[in-house]
């Protein structure tokens, strides 16, 4: 017997027992295999509808992620250039202060003492030092001193004030009143990267 054959004697025996069939029994029949196919089509519309759903939400995180740099990277580059600026200036700072200070007291006519002190590693991880420098100030006048604080204001290098002790050494009063003056500096500088 051949496929042929037997597929047609199966059709056969189907289609007598669907004959046999009541109908109301044919109405079940049909009304289940319709209910089962809307359920399996209902299945794999809602999975693929979730699918769909997910990668939406995905792909609009994505967006305003985007949006998010796009908005901000114009902040992100001025903060990494102003922060390029500072390490350049803390790199050049050590070598410049000492120098600076010196020169500007001498400038002003001063006689002048500069002691650099061990430096000390900052608190956070950012690789500074605070280094703590001691300017010793002789036969100073008044104004001149003045003009000196201004001057050290005005210098790029990141240059903190502590401490500032002035002792006058001469009272005449015919002339200008003369000081000795000791001032305690803080500066910052990038440790040095062969350094443990």
């Amino acid at each position: 017997m051949s496929n042929s054959e037997s597929l047609v004697k199966v059709q056969s025996s189907m289609a007598e027992k669907w004959e046999g069939l009541k109908p109301r029994e044919r109405v079940l029949i049909v009304g289940t295999i319709v209910v089962i196919s809307i359920m399996i089509i209902f299945t794999i519309f809602n999975f693929k509808n979730n699918a769909i759903k997910a990668q939406i939400a995905e792909t609009e995180g994505y967006r305003k992620s985007l949006a998010y740099i796009a908005e901000n990277q114009a902040l992100y580059k001025q903060n990494m250039a102003r922060k390029a600026a500072m390490k350049q200036m803390l790199l050049d700072a050590d070598a410049k202060v000492v120098a600076k200070l010196s020169s500007m007291a001498s400038n002003l006519g001063f006689d002048v003492t500069v002691t650099p002190k061990d430096a000390k590693k900052t608190s956070d991880d950012s690789g500074a030092e605070e280094q703590e420098i001691e300017v010793t100030l002789k036969g100073v006048d008044y104004d001149k001193f003045l003009e000196y604080l201004v001057e050290l204001e005005k210098l790029e290098t990141p240059i903190y004030m502590r401490h500032i002790n002035m002792n006058r050494t001469s009272s005449n009063s015919g002339s200008e009143t003369k000081m000795t003056v000791s001032i305690t500096l803080i500066s910052y500088r990038l440790k040095e990267q062969n350094a443990t």
